[in-house]
């Protein structure tokens, strides 16, 4: 007798043999107790989960002469036949064979005709969705309104590729992907009662590989026992040209310390090992992948069905990284796992991209930008105010202002601060400038800094008049919206609730040198920081034009 396969040996011939289709199975045995049978379903899933078998088994229940607790006993004829593979009352189709409408309307033909010896007549057709679009619509209106004795199977891959006039007729069955845990618990299982001598690390890297579909495992399992009948992982790895998961991690690293040496030297040591480079890049999405879930949520184990020992050496590589890095790594080696796929030269490919990923860890997140800058602000940016202003030369047009005398009133106590002074012509305009300066600077340092800017124009038992020159008038809208801040202050040194008048001074008083403004300009922190950042240059230095500003009342 010829060898079979362990993926058709082992191919479940009961619905309890389905593994990681426990909703499906469920929703099967329920319909077959109720009789709640429709006349179309549609099975859609990746690879290799059970689309196909499941189809059969249903087709062997659904013709069951002797069904057991909803489940085909195997052992009748219809059964056996259908199991063979003979039987003529069950069609399986190949629909990327027959795709024309050709082959739909013949099946149209047939379907008129009663089943030989079965309860049903059970079409199944693979790959449903490789039917052209005039095939699918001859096969509507049969679909829609079919015989009583007969059902349709559909099993796709793709169903979103089907039409939707078919889909609306069928009742949707979709198959999930299988984990690696129920992979290798079903692997295990299989080479215990095969007798294949094969380690517990080389299980779990044949699942791994498998990527969710137990066919794809049975088969790499089948290839590994013809090779050798004591796996090991390494024979393996060389067997299946699958990286050392140990050359993977050590691969990670270097590209999250941003080492392009060591990063080549390692695609060179698994170039000639003959490891698949185009397996190897999937491995660094996966890796990556699994680290940025690590860096994101706190669990990971239950997520990733990884052990704690390996969530803890992912934790180690996330530490190392910042988020917005680890997703510019990320969307960087999804990008370059389709160039490698694609790729003449994988090698070259491959390296220039992880080229390009060795520059991700020398970037700057806009939070640490902004971070810098706002340091940079608070401690260098802000000038120190000393209890004297800065001396400034009086206007020409400027003339000295005569101070009225007038009895000062006796202010109340809300208004008082320390050192009342009882008349304004006790002070001259320099000192109450000074020590308004000063009790400012005691309760709002910014907006003292930004008073010493201004001179005195006069002084008088009504008003006070200040002054700004040059680009300096635009801090006048802040002072003024301050007014409410200095005018009690203004009262207390004075003794007298005057009226704060803010000038912009003529524009020939203000002579602007822009050389030294632009020099002034190159001196600040907060520039010189800028430039740095961005690998800026300054270009030019215009100064704010005077505005009229209005009087603050």
């Amino acid at each position: 007798m010829s060898y079979i396969v362990l993926a058709r040996k082992w191919r479940p011939q009961r619905f309890d043999d389905l593994v990681g289709q426990e909703s499906v199975v469920k929703t099967f045995k329920n319909a077959l107790s109720s009789g709640k049978i429709v006349h179309a379903y549609l099975f859609s899933g990746p690879r290799g989960v059970g689309k196909t078998t499941s189809a059969r088994l249903l087709a062997k229940a659904l013709n069951c002469t002797q069904l057991t607790d909803n489940e085909p006993c195997g052992e009748c004829p219809s059964c056996k036949s259908i199991t063979a593979g003979s039987s003529v009352d069950v069609i399986e189709i190949d629909g990327a064979s027959n795709t024309g409408v050709d082959a739909v309307r013949e099946l149209r033909e047939t379907v008129k005709y009663a089943p030989s010896s079965s309860k049903y007549k059970i079409y199944i057709i693979d790959e449903v969705h490789m039917l052209s679009t005039p095939a699918f619509n001859a096969l509507l209106k049969t679909l829609e309104e079919p015989p009583p004795h007969v059902i349709f199977i559909f099993a796709t891959t793709e169903p979103k590729k089907i039409l939707p006039t078919i889909l609306s007729r069928c009742q949707h069955h979709a198959f999930r992907r299988m984990t690696k845990i129920r992979i290798k618990e079903q692997l295990i299982k299989i080479t215990s009662a095969e007798k294949i001598n094969i380690s517990e690390p080389a299980v779990e890297m044949i699942a791994k590989a498998a990527d969710g579909s137990m066919r794809d495992a049975l088969t790499l399992l089948d290839q590994a026992y013809s090779f050798s009948n004591d796996i090991t992982e390494e024979e393996l790895q060389g067997l299946l040209g699958l990286p050392e998961t140990e050359i993977v991690a050590n691969l990670c690293e270097t590209i999250l310390s941003g080492d392009i040496s060591k990063t080549l030297s390692t695609i060179k040591e698994l170039t000639d090992r003959g490891s698949d480079l185009r397996q190897l890049t999937r491995e660094l999405v996966e890796n990556f992948r699994n680290i940025a879930i690590v860096k994101v949520t706190d669990d990971a184990e239950g997520l990733l069905e990884f052990t704690q020992e390996e969530v803890q050496k992912l934790k180690q590589h996330a530490a190392a990284v910042s988020i917005e890095q680890l997703t510019l790594l990320l969307a960087e080696l999804l990008r370059l796992e389709g160039e490698v796929r694609n790729a003449v030269h994988p090698r070259y490919t491959l390296e220039l991209g992880l080229l390009r990923t060795s520059f991700v860890k020398g970037m700057t997140s806009i939070d640490d930008v902004l971070k810098m800058l706002g340091n940079s602000k608070t401690t260098d940016s802000v000038p120190v105010v000393k209890s004297a202003p800065i001396e400034r030369p009086a206007a020409p047009e400027e003339k000295k202002t005569n101070i009225i005398n007038q009895p000062a009133p006796v202010s109340s106590p809300a208004d008082s601060t320390p050192e009342p002074v009882s008349s304004v012509e006790n002070l001259s305009k320099d000192e109450v400038w000074q020590k308004l300066i000063e009790r400012v600077d005691a309760e709002d340092h910014l907006l003292a800094c930004k008073l010493s800017e201004a001179r005195v124009i006069s002084l008088n038992s009504t008003e006070l008049s200040i002054g700004f020159n040059g680009g300096m008038s635009v801090l006048a809208d802040s002072i003024k919206s301050k007014a409410s801040v200095i005018k009690p202050i203004l009262k207390g040194v004075t003794g007298h609730s005057l009226k704060l008048k803010i000038l912009s001074l003529p524009k020939e008083e203000a002579k602007i040198d822009k050389k030294k403004m632009k020099e002034d300009i190159y001196s600040e922190p907060l520039v010189k920081d800028a430039l740095r950042i961005f690998d800026g240059s300054l270009i030019k230095v215009n100064p704010i034009e005077d505005e009229e500003l209005q009087e603050d009342e």
